[in-house]
């Protein structure tokens, strides 16, 4: 895992592991909530590697290996944790966006989910720093419950040509994108808000598929939807069937879970390993990406 300075957005890897740059926190310092160093006390970013997953479950300030990312509500226990073993060579803060980015190993072609939803949640210091690399990771996959809208967010990698598919529900909000769906420069496929959070969270779970009776029974089930356009206005690549199943005489569409390469996330807080509050907006569709990636 990866933390940044001064950000609140949240980048996760699948698979692989690393060190990064760390800063300690004085532990005099960290004892006295008002005396918390920017890093906590402000927003804070991240990059976590799949193969540290942690959950504060243990007592006294251990740590106990768990498979699924846990929110506590008790922010006065969630506190002794955010300074515990800063000083370790597992604390994972990063400097910068440029190097967490760099760490994440992003690559082109790379399936990337991004947590929020509009602009509400939105890990906006990655994307922008993302959309503004020179030649960086392109012919991206990007799974989100909205499109965002133009030149902020979700906008920005759009404008800079980074997209190569949307996987989404809602994307009426953002111009652009859909100038460039209907004129061929981007594929967009369609999947109930629902159904997308289930699918990400399957790939937390180590799921391989789900079924769910979203969509049973219509065109999204049957295939034919438009995936993308050519130039000249015609339909160039169409949804296929999905398969399904009937259980107790009700049809189900069985889904695949979305593993992305690569999580971008946005929290309200979080420590040196890895454990996060979400609060408010961010507490969407940022803990299902966090999980998935």
């Amino acid at each position: 895992m990866i933390r940044l300075a001064r950000s609140n957005d949240l980048l996760r890897v699948r698979g692989g592991t690393g060190w990064i740059c760390s800063k300690s926190i004085s532990s005099t310092a960290a004892s006295k909530s008002d005396a918390l160093p920017l890093c906590v006390r402000r927003s804070m970013q991240f990059a976590t590697l799949s193969s540290l997953k942690y959950s504060p479950l243990g007592h006294d300030g251990e740590f106990a290996r768990h498979p699924i990312w846990s929110t506590l509500a008790n922010t006065s226990i969630q506190r002794r944790f955010i300074h515990h073993h800063e000083d370790t060579p597992s604390s994972k803060v990063c400097p910068d966006v440029k190097t967490a980015l760099q760490l994440s190993g992003l690559k082109s072609g790379d399936t990337v989910a991004v947590g929020g939803f509009g602009n509400g949640g939105i890990p906006e210091t990655l994307l922008h720093a993302l959309s503004s690399q020179d030649g960086g990771p392109s012919n991206l996959t990007v799974v989100s419950l909205t499109a965002g809208v133009d030149s902020f967010g979700l906008g920005r990698l759009f404008e800079a040509g980074k997209v190569k598919r949307m996987i989404s529900s809602y994307v009426g909000e953002n111009k652009n994108f859909e100038c460039m769906f209907f004129t061929g420069e981007l594929e967009v496929e369609l999947v109930p808000q629902g159904t997308i959070a289930a699918r990400l969270r399957a790939a937390g779970n180590g799921m391989p598929a789900i079924f769910t009776p979203a969509g049973a029974g219509t065109m999204y089930a049957n295939g034919g939807i438009p995936l993308k356009y050519a130039p000249d206005g015609s339909v160039a690549i169409s949804t296929e069937p999905r398969p399904t199943q009937v259980f107790d005489g009700r049809e189900y569409i069985m889904e695949y879970a979305l593993q992305p390469d690569v999580s971008f996330v946005k929290a309200y807080k979080a420590d040196t390993r890895g454990n996060l509050i979400f609060r408010g907006t961010s507490a969407n569709a940022n803990p299902d990406c966090a999980v998935a990636g």
